[in-house]
């Protein structure tokens, strides 16, 4: 069950809040709190009461309460304190309002919904705290961490807690990560510690138990900058032969530990990855000179040319790119391919330039191949449910895409747009909308999609208020345009969508030709 407040979502079954369709790091004792308010709504609570629920058989200060209620007040934005009310010498009183746009009882989000958890152990890879003054050790360790994930994803034996949200714990205080980690999931946690020596490096890991606290294997490492691939290697080695018995030793032979030989290059390919995954005014583009930089070093990273490729499609527009960047586009994937086959990345990059140009049938194939290759890369699982949803088999689609969810619930926000359509497609309407809702930008693609979703869920009133912010945005953009997007190739999910929009009132005034709409599907 998730209950939005104003502009957060707490997701009570998770033991996530987000605000705006971000995460939000929240202390324990704040999230018991504030699930506590949110199941006493417009009920004074006592601080006798409120002591018992979140501090039970402990007793602590009132000053404990205060600093618990302000924090709360500070995670969900409720600067105003319109929501949480103090009650002079009574207590406190969460207070929806009247308006229930503002505060109502939702479906459980997107990231409540797991397809069910691996039965293989799951581990998260915290980035390593970095005890250095050198400048460059911080992104260097973080793109070993990396790394370190990626090499673990291909034992099929062992689930791993993605990028994004093991990244993510690193919010978090000591005393938090751990209880946080395993309500995420993660059966155990890797932790390393990041000093200089004299030519290169030493770094103490230490690999636990989140149940029990129990230290599994812990070694130290020294090794010179240039050792760092054959660290990253043997460090997920070592991991996975703690973890699980008999491993597929013969999957991490294949598995290339970083795709440029050189490190400064190396460097450069993280910071361009890390400016593809986030959005703002010109961060495409500084990936791009980024990893232009990095091909200058090392003309031979497979993984450079493949995120080259990535940049230049997204630059240009996606599905809505010029054919000649999507053939240039398609043909540097292809060299990436070729020099580094056996990296899942460059195959899943290589299926989305595809699926952009409408070559299914290869996508198709190069998205198999990229989770074969890495059957526990979120990413990729997200990206080929919604390749799924899209030829017309959302249930499919839906599940890949709660699977994904599930190894990475700290996810970016364009996993809500996919997700949000698989639903829309299967008929659950409702819960569609929620995802739609949570995407923190909207286009007015995406509002066209909100729109109908409100439509047929009967919603009439939202659903041409979105109708209206979408033609605000752009307002030649016509019904025949949204359903004309060649990707959909369900005939019944192209007139469902035209029925939502009907119903939402967005008119077809217009018939000219429209670009087809920039699905955020970022690094």
């Amino acid at each position: 069950m998730a209950q939005q407040i104003g502009s957060s979502v707490l997701d009570l079954e998770r033991g996530t809040l987000r605000r705006d369709g971000e995460i939000v790091p929240v202390r324990p004792k704040t999230f018991d709190l504030l699930a506590f308010l949110v199941r006493n709504p417009g009920r004074v609570l006592s601080k006798d009461e409120l002591f018992e629920a979140v501090w039970p058989g402990i007793i602590v200060t009132e000053d404990s309460l205060t600093q618990c209620i302000r924090d709360a007040r500070k995670c969900i934005g409720d600067e105003t304190q319109s929501l949480v009310r103090t009650v002079p010498r009574r207590g406190y009183m969460f207070q929806p309002g009247d308006d229930t746009a503002s505060v109502s009882l939702a479906p459980a989000a997107p990231a409540a919904v797991p397809a069910g958890r691996p039965p293989e152990p799951m581990v998260a890879i915290l980035p390593f705290r970095v005890n250095t003054d050198d400048a460059a050790a911080k992104p260097l360790f973080d793109g070993a961490v990396e790394e370190i994930i990626n090499a673990l994803s291909y034992f099929k034996t062992i689930a791993v807690l993605a990028r994004h949200s093991a990244f993510a714990l690193a919010q978090y205080s000591d005393r938090d990560i751990w209880a946080t980690a395993e309500r995420l999931g993660a059966d155990y946690v890797a932790e390393g510690a990041v000093e200089s020596a004299d030519d290169g490096y030493n770094v103490r890991v230490v690999l636990s138990e989140t149940a029990s606290g129990r230290r599994v294997w812990a070694q130290t490492f020294s090794f010179r900058t240039n050792e760092i691939f054959a660290f990253q290697r043997t460090v997920a080695q070592r991991i996975a032969t703690a973890l699980v018995a008999n491993i597929e030793s013969a999957a991490m032979r294949r598995v290339s530990p970083a795709a440029a030989a050189n490190v400064e290059a190396y460097v450069h390919i993280l910071r361009g990855i890390a400016l593809l995954r986030s959005y703002g005014e010109g961060v495409n583009q500084q990936a791009r000179a980024h990893l232009l930089k990095a091909l200058e070093l090392d003309p031979e990273s497979g993984l450079a040319h493949a995120y080259l490729a990535l940049a230049d499609t997204i630059i240009g527009g996606y599905t809505g790119a010029p054919r000649s960047v999507l053939d240039q586009a398609r043909d540097r994937a292809l060299h990436a391919m070729a020099l580094s086959p056996d990296e899942a990345r460059c195959h899943r990059i290589l299926a989305l330039i595809l699926l952009y140009r409408h070559d299914f049938e290869a996508a198709a194939q190069h998205l198999a191949r990229a989770l074969d290759l890495n059957p526990y890369d979120a990413d990729t699982l997200a990206q080929t449910g919604f390749f799924h949803t899209l030829r017309g088999n959302a249930e499919t689609g839906l599940a890949l895409l709660d699977q994904a969810i599930d190894l990475n619930p700290m996810h970016p926000p364009w996993y809500y747009y996919d997700r949000g359509e698989a639903l829309l497609h299967v008929g659950r309407y409702r819960e569609a909308a929620v995802s739609f809702s949570c995407l923190p930008r909207k286009s007015a693609w995406q509002l066209a999609r909100l729109a109908a979703c409100y439509g047929l869920d009967g919603d009439l009133d939202k659903a041409r208020f979105c109708a209206r912010e979408g033609r605000r945005l752009e307002p030649g953009l016509t019904v025949q345009a949204i359903i004309a997007d060649l990707r959909l190739q369900s005939l019944e999910n192209r007139d469902r969508i035209r029925t939502g929009l009907e119903l939402a009132g967005w008119g077809e005034e217009e018939t000219q030709e429209t670009p087809l709409p920039a699905t955020p599907l970022k690094g």
